[in-house]
């Protein structure tokens, strides 16, 4: 199994785009690429915290590659742009 966490830092004012993309488009992509389970994480409202964070698991390592290299995925990477100030990507293999 292999586990992406993703975390994303949203541009100031940008958060309520954010959290629709990641709820409406994200997740679904995920899900329909054959994840076994994706978690979209949302800052607490009751904080200053501008993070989102994405938590997907996948069976194959190779489902996961062809999801991030579909035109979809691209577009939605895309969208996404404007909204961001930064990203991290990690891949964890759990045994």
């Amino acid at each position: 199994m292999f586990v992406r966490v993703v975390t994303i830092s949203s541009k100031e004012g940008m958060e309520e785009q954010l959290r629709q993309i990641g709820r409406n488009v994200l997740v679904p992509l995920n899900k329909a690429a054959g994840c076994v389970d994706v978690y979209f994480m949302e800052p607490s409202l009751e904080t200053d915290n501008p993070f989102f964070g994405v938590v997907s698991i996948w069976r194959e390592k190779e489902a996961l590659e062809t999801m991030k290299n579909s035109g979809s995925y691209r577009d939605m990477l895309k969208d996404m742009g404007p909204m961001i100030e930064s990203v991290t990507d990690h891949l964890y293999v759990v045994e």
